[in-house]
């Protein structure tokens, strides 16, 4: 009995349509005409015998037989790329192009060091690099928008692999004319009643300033909170407060011309944890695990005296 069943081409078509939830964009990003790919899409619906998406004012919307089909299409290439992997690329080579997800907080300031090194390892490896905030890569992850992503703890791992990098410390930042720039040291119980700089809510670093205030009796300057960190510097620039930011950062792109101070917390370890994560189930997972070895490696050859080894908790231990 001759059975008609979905191409691989067609489950990729009908995955690029649904994240991109337009006909016309997932055209455009396959090189495809918008009719082409209607006509691809009619064909694998008349093959399964439903219909995939709505149309509406809100854009294309997967129908119900459409968010079936989802995880089910997601799960065939996987298995599929990884066929691929093992006949082109081998088991231990970091090579192909992968989408991976980065907190705004971290990339700037880590990759432009670590990723000209990796491309000299590895020239045939290509990155397709977007920054989101955690909550937003944690969703792209799971909806397959990113192969793997970078981001800092505490993070829902779920059914997800995860890699600890490296932690690194959040120092005191203020402008040289602060009354706490003439101590030598820096205590928690310094911070009472001192203004602190804060963070969009979006950002787990807002979750850490806020912990830290109700310990000590700071004021979390709540009403006007940054975007960013280098918003967070300019504000500790003009004399607004204290800003606690992460050492790669700190190295980044503060300079002595900025008149800024920084000090550590001597009484507390206010300090955030980086990870790697990827799908459990990922065709090229063995490529992720290399490949986030790899990063920490260089990391730690460009920033080893300022990061330190991470420590992950009980549920969020590294497992292959």
């Amino acid at each position: 009995m001759n059975v008609k069943r979905p191409s691989i081409k067609q489950l990729e078509y009908f995955l690029t349509i649904a994240r991109a939830s337009s006909f016309r964009g997932a055209a455009e990003q396959l090189g495809l005409s918008q009719p082409a790919l209607t006509m691809q899409i009619a064909t694998l619906e008349e093959v399964l015998g439903v219909q995939l998406f709505d149309r509406s004012r809100a854009g294309t919307l997967l129908s119900p037989a459409g968010r079936e089909l989802l995880p089910l299409a997601r799960e065939i290439l996987d298995h599929y790329q990884q066929l691929a992997d093992l006949s082109e690329q081998g088991q231990q080579e970091l090579a192909g192009t992968f989408r991976m997800g980065v907190s705004p907080t971290i990339g700037p300031y880590l990759l432009p060091r670590v990723l000209p090194e990796l491309h000299k390892r590895y020239p045939l490896l290509k990155l397709q690099i977007q920054e989101a905030i955690p909550r937003q890569l944690e969703q792209g992850l799971a909806a397959g928008d990113y192969d793997l992503i970078l981001t800092v703890l505490p993070m829902n791992t779920g059914n997800n692999r995860v890699r600890p990098l490296f932690s690194e410390t959040l120092r005191a930042v203020f402008h040289s004319d602060h009354p706490l720039a003439r101590k030598p040291r820096l205590l928690g119980r310094d911070l009472h009643q001192q203004p602190v700089i804060s963070i969009d809510e979006s950002h787990h670093l807002y979750r850490q300033l806020l912990a830290l205030c109700d310990k000590y009796g700071a004021a979390l300057l709540r009403q006007a909170p940054a975007n960013t960190l280098s918003s967070m510097r300019l504000m500790a620039m003009l004399g607004m407060g204290i800003a606690f930011l992460p050492d790669l950062f700190i190295q980044a792109e503060l300079n002595q011309a900025e008149s800024l101070v920084t000090r550590k917390l001597e009484d507390e370890e206010f300090t955030r944890t980086h990870i790697a994560m990827w799908r459990r189930n990922a065709a090229s997972r063995h490529l992720f695990q290399k490949l986030s070895y790899e990063i920490k490696a260089i990391a730690f050859e460009r920033f080893g005296d300022i990061l330190v080894e991470a420590q992950a908790d009980e549920n969020q231990h590294e497992t292959w």
